[in-house]
């Protein structure tokens, strides 16, 4: 079983009391699951005041729960879980939020609560535009 390895730099309870989990969907490729870690660890190096952790909701770990669980061994008393996910399917309407009411459960002195699927987010839009441009060379107007 492989560990919701990232990390701010101090693991320490007494140094955070905040966690995040930054959670997608998971992939059999573990060059694509390798992303969602690079992705956690550069949060982590932004945000040293948090733990940082990745997981999937399938096809590799760590698993949701296994990143929740590995938070609250270090001490964390509420947690963000970041849905890396561009629309509101399945996962997010139904797998997510019955894990999350299970880990409130199992945990009950831990606030949890979850972001909104990155596809609501207006600034994507941006970043398709950004895209756009560096590959047309055309600006914004063109």
């Amino acid at each position: 079983m492989t560990p919701a390895t990232t990390s701010s730099p101090e693991d320490s309870p007494a140094r955070s009391r905040r966690g995040l989990v930054i959670l997608d969907h998971g992939a059999r490729d573990d060059a694509a699951n390798s992303q969602l870690a690079a992705l956690a660890d550069a949060i982590a190096r932004q945000r040293p005041g948090w733990l940082v952790r990745h997981a999937h909701m399938e096809l590799a770990e760590p698993d949701l729960d296994q990143a929740i669980d590995s938070l609250v061994r270090s001490g964390v008393s509420e947690i963000f879980v970041h849905l890396h996910f561009l629309g509101s399917g399945f996962h997010v309407r139904e797998s997510i939020p019955e894990l999350v009411d299970t880990a409130r459960i199992r945990h009950p002195g831990i606030e949890i609560e979850t972001s909104d699927p990155l596809g609501d987010d207006p600034l994507l839009a941006d970043i398709v535009l950004a895209r756009l441009d560096a590959r047309t060379g055309r600006g914004e107007n063109t």
